[in-house]
């Protein structure tokens, strides 16, 4: 999922996937141009706070986090309507590196598998 700081960026990118949405919690449709428009708007009147961001899924649909992990899904894709969309953000998992030789290690290793050294 890509994530987004304003509701229009996030649709500006979900009209890439798809070409048709609809309202999660009712039957309105939308497509390219309504959406686009409802989203500018809503930028404008009510921008969202520093710690909240949007997110769109791989097949369109985009979604509201407002404490940077539930997934408030506003806008369902047309384009596949029974998408299983995760309900919290999940971070990719932090890379490691050492710090005697600057390569990546493995998640939970105790010892760089490069040059040996003792990891924190």
């Amino acid at each position: 999922m890509k994530q987004f700081t304003t509701l229009l960026g996030a649709a500006e990118f979900a009209v890439t996937l798809a070409t048709g949405w609809h309202f999660a919690t009712a039957d309105e449709r939308y497509e390219k141009t309504t959406l686009l428009a409802l989203a500018e708007t809503s930028d404008s009147e009510n921008p969202i706070d520093g710690d909240s961001f949007y997110v769109v899924s791989p097949s369109g649909a985009i979604g509201f986090c407002e404490d940077g992990e539930d997934i408030d899904w506003l806008f369902l894709s047309d384009a596949a309507p029974n998408e299983d969309l995760p309900l919290i953000y999940q971070t990719a998992a932090q890379v490691k590196i050492c710090t005697k030789c600057g390569s990546g290690v493995v998640s939970g290793a105790r010892f760089c598998g490069k040059c040996g050294e003792r990891l924190n």
